[in-house]
């Protein structure tokens, strides 16, 4: 397939036609984001939350749940048929701009509005950008910045989530396989 283009873009006038691409930028594998949720609820079900997720309408994607003491919203990733109401175990993944490294002892988790919270706790596990931080509950935290220096298994961090906070339902101990690779051709 091939593309016409009527003349130079404003981009390329403006430099004279000469456009130097940009450099792309790609992550290490460990500071990578998840393949799939399928992958990610594979990589991180152990570090699943307690929570009771309440009822909601049909069709929407926000999951209100209690998690710890607190009642939060996470934007729903494992489907819609998996989040029954009830007692369930919830891998919950906020996304932060940065964490910032605080005195030892402070555990807290709170909303801050519509699929956002604030939270701080002990580092329980560090993987590139990605941090298990105990607020009470585990909670597997992916910053978009490199993490400063001082986070690391044992130190304090506090933060404040980005919307939406995602949620992964974790509804078995048992691996959870790709859509595609669980599909049995032999029907």
């Amino acid at each position: 397939m091939s593309v016409d283009r009527a003349g130079p873009s404003s981009a390329e006038r403006a430099s004279g036609g000469h456009l130097r691409p940009e450099a792309a930028t790609i992550p290490a594998s460990s500071e990578s984001l998840e393949d799939s949720p399928e992958g990610f609820v594979n990589r991180w079900r152990g570090r699943a939350a307690q929570s009771e997720l309440f009822a909601r309408p049909e069709g929407v994607p926000l999951i209100e749940c209690r998690v710890a003491d607190a009642v939060i919203q996470v934007f729903e990733r494992t489907g819609p048929y998996l989040s029954r109401p009830g007692p369930n175990r919830l891998i919950v993944n906020p996304t932060v701009a940065r964490l910032t490294v605080v005195a030892a002892g402070e555990r807290r988790l709170e909303a801050l509005g519509l699929s956002r919270l604030a939270a701080a706790g002990r580092v329980l596990e560090v993987d590139g950008r990605t941090v298990v931080v105990d607020a009470g509950e585990p909670l597997v935290v992916t910053s978009r910045e490199p993490l400063p220096p001082g986070v690391v298994p044992g130190a304090t961090v506090s933060f404040e989530s980005d919307a939406p906070v995602h949620g992964f339902v974790v509804v078995s101990d048992r691996t959870s396989f790709s859509r595609r690779e669980a599909v049995d051709e032999s029907i």
